[in-house]
């Protein structure tokens, strides 16, 4: 049982204000409420005044990390001092955000009480983890207002307890007086002392420093994991890793906080990384001024359950020039400059690294205000167009990725870019530079620009757009300067725009935009021999299918719909028809069984590129029009939300 008890307190001061102020600084100094607790207490409450529902105090005084703080007045260890006037405050603005208490070994929990400040959760769970990295989730709170939670008849055993705030309750971000758990220890009562010195499983080496995690990385060996200790750590001069750290393929190296996101690195750098093989960096946040560059010397170095929040002195956060590199479940966040998060480029000025595998990413809040160069993602560099890297880029979140109009910028060969979701952002999917690229089951919900096309041989489909706002279009088939890059081509030459030839886009979903499918004018070389078949393009402003140059294009199967104007797509390329759409919970248009779209593609082929829909579900006999197939197989994908990506996501 949830009891909620609203601070009578913080509603006079409101009223009394009768206004919100927006803003950390503004935020910070807004005198704090008496805080809500339990039964009208003045502060955290005691074994004596909750009776017989009393649990034994586990928490206080233990050590507490936190996935941020909205400044050093408002730290983790606010939250466990057992006092009603300070508190854990997170960053502003930006879900998801949590606080983690480390209980000792096989704490049993029963009980948990969460005293909100003002900024509360509306959505949260409270997990147990025995490691710190696998969460058992003991309460989901769906649907939270404030005040304080006290949350009874738990049954949970682990070391670590985490609250996970998903969704904040006002524009702030997170803050909480007191985080009380109740239960018992492994060893009886606690006392309130300094963090015991922690231990690891065997097999790892637990360092709690700076020069013992180098000397320990100097002496490793292929399989060993090197632990540092919780805390935050100034690193002037990079921690090096060279050929003598390598693991093998079988038997990486893995050098990780004590917890994920328990350890912040902070000054100028990090790591470093040259001729090392087969090494995984995982559950760090860096917070550094100098980007992280892995050299093409090197092979195998993974990134993951890592938080980048960068000092903007950074021009770029990550640069991958290695081969077979996983970069998965991180979260890239909060760029004011000029630079990407992340940029996959490779050894010399022409080759592009190879076979990147980059999933499960978050990368939210990039605000660089300039026309370019703050992509999200980056694959390759003009120079490396013709190079093909076999990047997979899956299942990767992107909110309020404002640095570029190039969310997902493609400057090279060969990828594949799929599953992912852009959600009210500048940027779209754009493929800059390069030939036989796939955009396959993506989501662009709700910003400036959706999927915009150069070069050739790519395949675009079973992808919805929706609600962009940018009148260039939802889905833009370039023109060019240049008809195909070639090898020897001039460096001036390589950075024009290549005309696209033998592109096929078919089966998506393009619907409520400002422009649906469109062209370019302002280029002269016409995109050559272009198949649009079996779309659905639906849309009340603009035009629905309108590619102004265009030679051999070849149109079919498409649905038009809404009061836009078709456009000057050929009367043989289409049929007017409503299909249907309707919004699910995601708030996603799609066709239904009863939409004159089922079973009605034109094509018979598509299966050579896509054999399911934007959610996974296979499509069997004739395919139906646009993203989504009807059919009884379940659904196994979604657009994406933070709950899916990022450091603790499961």
């Amino acid at each position: 049982m949830t009891q909620r008890v609203v601070a009578a307190a913080a509603a006079a001061a409101l009223s009394v204000t009768g206004a919100v102020v927006v803003g950390s600084a503004a935020h910070a100094s807004v005198p704090a409420p008496v805080p809500a607790t339990a039964f009208g207490q003045a502060g955290p409450l005691s074994a004596t005044e909750v009776g017989p529902l009393a649990e034994t105090l586990i928490s206080q005084g233990r050590p507490a990390t936190a996935s941020s703080v909205e400044t050093s007045s408002f730290p983790a260890s606010n939250a466990v001092d057992g006092s009603a006037t300070t508190r854990w405050a997170s960053v502003e603005y930006v879900d998801p955000q949590w606080i983690t208490v480390d209980l000792g070994e096989g704490a049993t929990v029963s009980r948990v009480l969460l005293n909100w400040e003002a900024a509360y959760a509306s959505k949260y769970k409270v997990q147990i983890s025995v490691d710190g990295t696998t969460w058992t989730t003991l309460k989901d709170e769906t649907a939270g207002n404030g005040g304080t939670d006290d949350i009874t008849g738990l049954n949970g055993t682990g070391r670590y307890l985490r609250v996970h705030g998903t969704a904040r309750g006002t524009a702030y971000g997170y803050s909480l007086y007191e985080l009380q758990v109740f239960g018992s220890t492994g060893g009886g009562t606690p006392t309130p002392t300094p963090t015991p010195t922690p231990t690891v499983p065997a097999g790892q080496t637990l360092v709690t420093s700076i020069s013992q995690l180098q000397s320990a990385i100097n002496s490793s060996d292929p399989g060993d994991t090197i632990v540092l200790k919780n805390g935050s750590y100034s690193v002037s001069t990079a921690v090096s890793l060279g050929s003598s750290a390598s693991g093998s393929s079988s038997a990486p190296v893995t050098i990780k906080a004590e917890t994920v996101g328990g350890v912040t690195l902070t000054g100028a750098s990090s790591f470093s990384f040259s001729s090392v093989q087969y090494v995984s960096i995982q559950g760090f946040k860096f917070t550094q001024s100098t980007t992280i560059d892995v050299g093409s010397s090197s092979k195998a170095v993974d990134f993951v359950r890592n938080e980048f929040a960068f000092s903007d002195a950074a021009e770029h956060n990550l640069i991958v020039r290695s081969d077979d590199s996983e970069i998965a479940y991180n979260w890239f966040h909060g760029k004011d400059s000029l630079g990407v998060y992340l940029g996959i480029e490779g050894p010399g000025s022409d080759t592009v690294a190879k076979n990147s595998h980059i999933h499960h990413n978050y990368f939210s809040d990039h605000n660089f205000t300039g026309t370019n160069g703050g992509e999200s993602i980056r694959l390759g560099t003009s120079p490396k167009a013709l190079s093909s890297g076999g990047a997979i880029v899956e299942y990767n979140l992107f909110e309020n990725a404002n640095g570029d109009p190039e969310t997902i910028s493609v400057k090279s060969s060969g990828h594949t870019i799929r599953y992912n979701t852009i959600r009210d952002s500048v940027g779209g999917i754009v493929l800059r530079h390069g030939n036989d690229n796939k955009v396959l089951s993506n989501y662009i919900l709700n910003g400036d620009n959706g999927i915009r096309i150069y070069g050739n041989d790519h395949v675009i489909m079973n992808n919805y757009v929706s609600g962009i706002s940018n009148d260039d279009g939802a889905i833009v088939v370039g023109s060019g300067t240049v008809r195909d890059h070639f090898v020897g081509e001039s460096a001036d030459s390589r950075k024009k725009y290549d005309a696209p030839d033998r592109v096929r886009i078919g089966l998506n979903t393009v619907a409520n935009n400002v422009n649906g499918l469109a062209g370019e004018t302002h280029r002269t070389v016409k995109p050559l021999n272009v198949t649009i078949v079996d779309n659905i393009f639906q849309g009340a402003t603009g035009n629905l299918a309108d590619v102004p140059l265009m030679q051999d294009f070849y149109w079919r199967g498409n649905i038009l719909w809404g009061s836009a104007a078709n456009g000057n797509i050929p009367t043989v390329g289409y049929t007017r028809v409503n299909p249907q759409l309707a919004q699910d919970s995601a708030g996603v248009w799609k066709i239904g069984s009863s939409s004159p779209a089922v079973n009605a593609a034109f094509m018979t082929n598509h299966g050579t590129w896509a054999t399911d829909d934007i959610e996974g579900r296979q499509r069997s006999g004739t395919y139906d029009v646009g993203a989504h197939e009807v059919t009884s197989n379940a659904a196994t994908r979604a657009p994406l939300t933070t709950s899916n990506v990022g450091p603790t996501a499961p």
